[in-house]
């Protein structure tokens, strides 16, 4: 298959101390596929997505390869054909209306209609798009910035943590939005450390701890008691959830 997001021997130091925050992540996401990367706070996660999106620290410098389509990634692939659902609503522009922030990331021709059309493919009606982001509910803030995400020309969606402390019906609502971006045709790079979010959703999952991918594997894998995984730390994690048990604790 075509890789949309292709990574290569990544590494991360700290400039000052050259202590290694991820070790030589080999990592891909095709066409269409869902990758979820799974660990533990801490593990690496969240620096992985923000080398790809070129946000790394000034603290901190990479080595290794990212790669957009077989090209480099640059700065200019954020947010025009890298985007990013973060983990907080905060993230929408207090200031602006929600129909300027959708409107501000569509491709062109960018037409009123084409927002209402959006915003109703994800059950919000077109009186939202007039209103600035603290009159929204939590739920409908989430809904809107996946609504960017969707409606953007971006071919790869890095979704971060997009479930923590959300009650099963709000998880519920954002594993749907999410299965609505993976049917557009995107390619999604899920960052979680919920395993039940990472299994019905991705198509493959990646595990990372201490900044190295230990395992990378079909969904299909997570089944059972794990006899299908490789690594003793992911079988260990996939026995530790409450549906399995807590066959062993970590």
């Amino acid at each position: 298959m075509n890789s949309k997001l292709m990574i290569k021997q990544l590494s991360v130091f700290h400039q000052q101390t050259n202590r290694i925050l991820i070790d030589s992540v080999n990592l891909s996401v095709d066409e269409g596929e869902v990758v979820a990367l799974v660990g533990a706070s801490g593990s690496g996660k969240s620096l992985i997505a923000q080398a790809v999106l070129q946000l790394l620290p000034d603290n901190l410098r990479q080595t290794g390869i990212l790669n957009y389509q077989s090209r480099p990634i640059t700065k200019k692939d954020r947010g025009q054909n890298i985007v990013l659902i973060p983990q907080s609503i905060d993230a929408l522009d207090p200031l602006m209306k929600v129909k300027k922030q959708i409107q501000s990331l569509l491709p062109a021709p960018h037409s009123e209609q084409k927002v209402f059309d959006l915003l109703g493919r994800l059950g919000l009606e077109e009186e939202v798009a007039s209103r600035y982001p603290f009159q929204l509910s939590g739920g409908q803030a989430r809904r809107i910035l996946v609504a960017i995400a969707l409606g953007s020309a971006a071919k790869v969606v890095i979704a971060d943590e997009p479930t923590p402390g959300l009650d099963v019906d709000s998880k519920t609502d954002m594993l749907s939005l999410l299965k609505e971006v993976k049917a557009s045709g995107k390619s999604i790079l899920l960052i979680t450390h919920d395993f039940d979010v990472a299994v019905d959703l991705a198509d493959r999952i990646a595990v990372i701890k201490d900044g190295k991918i230990i395992e990378n594997t079909l969904k299909e894998n997570f089944v059972g008691k794990g006899e299908r995984l490789f690594h003793p730390y992911t079988k260990a994690l996939w026995q530790a959830l409450p549906k399995n048990l807590f066959i062993r604790s970590l």
